[in-house]
This record gives C-alpha cells, structure tokens and sequence, in this order.
C-alpha cells in the first residue's frame, strides 16, 4: 500500500517514520508558516504527477489547503483522505461536502485516536496499524506483564502509553493509561472537554478492553 502524507515543512516527521514502518510514503511538504486565509491555494499546494498513492493524510491543518487537496486528489484518483487537526483543519460539513461532489472520501476527526476504521479494502491495511488504539497486554499476579499494540493513534501516544504501563497493577493500569496519554507530546486542543481528554479517555478504554480479554483468556 502507498501512503501520501501533505504536512507543514519540518513537522510530524516521527508520525511519518513510524508510517514508514509499514507503507511506503511519499510526503509533500507546504510552507510550515501560511496566512488565515490563502486566496491561490493551487499556489502553495502542488502535488506532483508522480504522487500515485492509495490515500492521504492531511497534517495540513489549514481549510483552505484542505479543499485544494481534495480537488487535487479526485484528479488523481485517489479516493481518501483523512483530515488531522480538527478545528485548524476546516469544517468537517464542507470538507465532507467538498469530497462528495469530487468522489473523494473525507475522514475527519478532532484528536487521530478517534479516526473510525475504514472498511475499504483499498485501505484496509492501513486502518489495521492506525486510528483508534487498540492493545493487547498479558496479566500475571495482577500486573501487566507485557503491553503490545494492535492499533496505533497516528502520533504515536499508544506505543509510549503501553510501554509506560508495564508492570503496574491491572486496576491502576486503565487509568495511568489516560495520564499517559496527556504526558505524551499530543497535538490535540487542551483546555476543553475534548481534545486531550478525549484522546486520555481512547487509551483508558483500550488498556480496559486489553485486560478484559487478558484475564477472560486465562480462565
């Protein structure tokens, strides 16, 4: 599977190492600092005739260059697009509505740990290492014994949170999870109910649903 990525110059490179891990990526880089509103959006986002990949994720974080892309990708035929960044990123209606008219599939999330599972087989592949976490953990003596992720949120925060909580005790794990989580150098919004929590409450949820199945298969 290939894997486009449009991102602003110098940023989210540790995402794009670890997509790298598992597709071949071919990244576009755009100006890392653009006005609030961008008249030739054709001006700053070119994607080159080469860039022939199955979808894209946007680490853009601008409306403007949000809807050019999706302009851009129908004219290459690539068919998703998953937008990061919420709110900087444009308003999910448009961009959905944008997509639409052009065939192209929008995926739009405020915080990466919450982007739904695609059932595309186009796709598939991706949507099986990255969006919302999923883990697995082994459980002895009523402590992690071994955390591993199945699922990855596309910065990356699942691989710090499982690491972090080895060996503590399965009712404190759920919980340091969503500590974790907000430690980790998350980009999503803070100061909301949203955002950061929102991101904290995915990686609880999943260290939960990690235990469950650990301590159901052992009895």
């Amino acid at each position: 599977m290939k894997l486009g990525v449009v991102t602003r110059k110098g940023k989210r490179w540790e995402d794009i190492r670890m997509f790298s891990q598992f597709f071949e990526v071919k990244v576009y880089e755009i100006p890392e600092n653009l006005p609030e509103l961008i008249d030739e959006p054709d001006k700053v986002l070119r994607l080159p005739e080469d860039f022939d990949v199955d979808m894209i994720v946007s680490f853009a974080a601008h409306p403007d260059i949000n809807l050019e892309l999706i302009k851009q990708a129908a004219e290459r035929g690539i068919g998703l697009i998953v937008v990061s960044g919420g709110a900087k990123s444009g308003a999910y209606k448009q961009l959905k509505e944008e997509g639409k008219k052009r065939g192209v599939r929008v995926v739009w999330e405020e915080i990466c740990c919450a982007t739904p599972k695609v059932e595309d087989e186009r796709v598939r592949e991706f949507f099986e290492h990255f969006g919302s976490p999923k883990m697995e953990v082994s459980v002895e003596n009523g402590r992690i014994k071994d955390a591993r992720v199945k699922r990855s949120a596309f910065c990356g925060a699942t691989y710090f949170v499982a690491e972090k909580i080895k060996g503590l005790n399965v009712e404190e794990a759920p919980t340091k999870a969503g500590y974790y989580t907000q430690i980790f150098p998350c980009l999503a919004p803070r100061g909301h109910e949203g955002g950061i929590h929102k991101a904290a409450r995915a990686h609880k949820r999943a260290v939960e649903k990690a235990i469950e199945k650990a301590l159901k298969d052992d009895c």
